[in-house]
């Protein structure tokens, strides 16, 4: 339920989008028409059109992608990944439509500076408006009065974060029941509720029972008759509640316990658009110069073939072949044995290449094949993957994504050695936050640190 301050709020950032977005549109015309005056050419029309079509489009992505649920983006940067989702559908569909339609009429250099433009001024608006906003509802600004009923035991856990956490905009007004929580201030018996209700002006009840209890549709019709807004608070069951979310199948519902942005074709596809582009970039601008001085290092440093290929882990268990530059001297036990600090089986050169992560460059291929990301969990081997398995709790949830070239779990100082099982947790647990946190803004975060680590050398 969205509070009328809520939906103001909600009118104010459409409102900001779209001045942005027109704003942005004016200077790129401006930019590239400056010696040609639009309105006198025969082109007028299609910008005008391109115009209702960037505004129509953008604000019917937003709602798609529910960037405007003022309870859903609470959370600057998670708002600010979801901003990006839209901002490269928009420019996913503007692209498809000019190629499938034969359109050529709009200037590339238009399209480039209004993009360019109105990326790095709306993330700034979203991102610093909700900061705005989770700052103005923490000073006691227009709380919505509740009560608490019953006695469930996700009621403890709902009031303290509903203490704890002004930026949600509740005021428990009052907690009733038979059997009280500890740790809640009780107002009275459930009984006392309706006097309290007559004489207190709450908007909401949320209410707490053990599963099956009948006092739950006593209670809700109740509310239904007085025109209260009736919330029930669940008990799961599960760990990590904050990844779970109910899919219905018709009137069925269906506690989903972990969410996954990429399991949505739209995510995959914006993954995989960056992947292929971040690849040949890479392919087309690095690889013609760095990949001989490589190869010959490899050669001049030992016996052995330039590239180590090794079967690895991938999506959803499957296994696919991994390119490498040969780091260590051929031995039985590469399919097998982890790399260790200090280990003989490395070479001088790979351990230079190791330090600066240049062993992983030919798994681009990989990538462009489909078998990787540029970003996800690091594949292991199928040994590990056998005998890890066995050990860690959810380690085969980290195959729900395509493996990485890097991850959040290297950039965050979990790669390399694992020395003991609670390494390889920590490393498990990372993967899992991945795949149930990405975004766009997370995949180019973790881009950038390790280009930063790559040249720097860090670990």
């Amino acid at each position: 339920m969205q509070s009328r301050y809520a939906r103001f709020f909600q009118f104010i950032t459409i409102l900001g989008d779209l001045l942005l977005l027109n704003g942005c549109y004016l200077l790129a015309a401006a930019l590239r028409f400056d010696e040609l005056k639009l309105q006198n050419t025969e082109y007028y029309d299609y910008y005008v059109q391109l115009a209702v079509f960037f505004n129509f489009s953008w604000v019917l992505l937003a709602f798609l992608f529910r960037t405007y649920d003022m309870h859903l983006t609470r959370e600057p940067r998670k708002a600010a990944s979801k901003v990006v989702n839209v901002f490269f559908s928009h420019l996913f569909i503007l692209l498809l439509l000019l190629v499938s339609l034969k359109k050529d009429e709009y200037s590339r250099l238009f399209l480039t500076y209004f993009y360019i433009s109105f990326f790095i001024t709306v993330l700034p608006w979203r991102f610093y408006f909700l900061r705005f906003l989770k700052a103005f509802r923490k000073r006691g600004s227009h709380f919505r009065p509740i009560v608490l009923l019953g006695s469930g035991p996700g009621l403890s856990r709902f009031y303290h974060t509903a203490e704890e956490h002004p930026e949600y905009g509740l005021y428990v007004a009052g907690y009733f029941s038979d059997e009280p929580v500890e740790g809640i201030p009780l107002n009275g018996s459930e009984s006392e509720l309706s006097l309290f209700l007559k004489n207190n002006r709450v908007e909401e009840i949320f209410c707490a029972y053990p599963s099956g209890d009948e006092r739950l549709l006593k209670w809700l019709h109740f509310a239904d008759d007085r025109l209260i807004r009736f919330r029930i608070v669940p008990d799961l069951g599960v760990e990590h509640a904050t990844a779970v979310k109910i899919d219905f199948y018709h009137d069925v519902p269906i506690l989903v316990q972990r969410k996954e942005p990429l399991e949505y074709l739209h995510n995959r596809l914006i993954k995989r658009f960056g992947d292929v582009v971040i690849s040949l970039l890479v392919v087309l601008l690095v690889f013609p110069w760095l990949f001989p001085i490589l190869a010959l290092g490899v050669k001049f440093s030992g016996k052995g073939p330039v590239f180590f290929k090794q079967k690895r882990t991938g999506l959803k268990d499957g296994d696919f072949t991994i390119y490498k530059f040969t780091s260590m001297a051929v031995n039985k036990e590469a399919d097998v044995r982890q790399a260790i600090a200090g280990d003989t089986r490395i070479t001088s050169f790979g351990r230079f290449m190791r330090k600066h992560n240049l062993d992983e460059l030919p798994q681009f291929f990989n990538v462009l094949k489909g078998e990787m990301s540029v970003v996800g969990p690091r594949p292991h081997m199928l040994a590990h993957t056998e005998k890890y398995t066995a050990l860690i709790d959810k380690y085969m949830v980290r195959h729900f994504a395509k493996p990485g070239i890097t991850g959040l779990a290297q950039v965050s100082g979990l790669r390399g050695e694992t020395r003991t099982t609670k390494e390889m947790e920590e490393r498990v647990k990372t993967d899992v936050y991945y795949i149930e946190n990405w975004s766009v803004l997370l995949d180019v975060k973790i881009i950038l640190l390790t280009v930063f680590k790559t040249i720097s050398g860090k670990k």
